[in-house]
């Protein structure tokens, strides 16, 4: 045997062959083609304010991109979770790592750095969502409202509760299936119905209380 179908250590180890290479490459393109819509989504809902003139979400899913080739071999060998949720991981962790980057760069709001670094997540942002939200209204009176309504909306969303609002935007704003919403929050999927349910059920009430009756489907 060749030295360079060893390891390190000594212990067997052959080298990926080119058709192998091609092969993996060849997975991950579908992969992306398949989730690049809801992927692009999850990182418009979750990227925060400060970076949207900065970061083109397109470069982070690029750089998702490249460390999911570094990994996929592993998640091939031993997948613990679905493609999708898979995916969503590595970009959560470019997310954070872009953040990091450019709070530390901009030497500002140390405890929102300390706070990225421990995260293996990032929350969805509330002004993100209600822009969204907003930008669904199509009626003259809506638009020359819009900031105004944005403002409100957000102020909505902030009363409901982080898991309220985590699961609003897995299925109503990154457009996760039940099924796929239950995996990422690692719940059962009669349970995740349940929990989404119960949040737009919260949330319309929180309209209403606004006075946004108009803005109730």
């Amino acid at each position: 045997m060749s030295q360079s179908e060893k390891n390190d250590t000594g212990s067997d180890r052959r080298d990926p062959s080119p058709s192998d290479t091609e092969e993996i490459r060849t997975r991950l393109d579908k992969m992306f083609e398949e989730y690049r819509d809801k992927l692009l989504r999850m990182i418009e809902i979750r990227l925060r304010p400060e970076l949207r003139n900065q970061i083109d979400p397109v470069d982070i899913l690029q750089e998702a991109f490249m460390e999911a080739y570094r990994q996929l071999r592993n998640h091939i060998s031993e997948p613990k979770v679905s493609d999708l949720v898979w995916l969503r991981l590595i970009v959560g962790q470019q997310l954070i790592a872009f953040h990091r980057k450019y709070f530390l760069a901009q030497k500002r709001n140390v405890a929102r750095e300390v706070s990225l670094a421990s995260d293996n997540t990032l929350k969805s942002d509330v002004m993100s969502m209600s822009g969204i939200l907003v930008g669904k209204l199509t009626a003259p009176s809506f638009a020359a409202r819009r900031q105004e309504l944005i403002i409100r909306m957000r102020e909505c969303l902030e009363e409901l509760n982080p898991a309220d609002r985590e699961i609003l935007s897995l299925r109503h704003f990154e457009q996760l299936s039940n099924t796929e919403t239950a995996e990422e929050l690692n719940i059962a999927p009669n349970t995740a119905s349940v929990r989404y349910m119960r949040a737009l059920k919260k949330f319309r009430e929180i309209l209403i209380a606004h006075h946004l009756d108009e803005l109730v489907e």
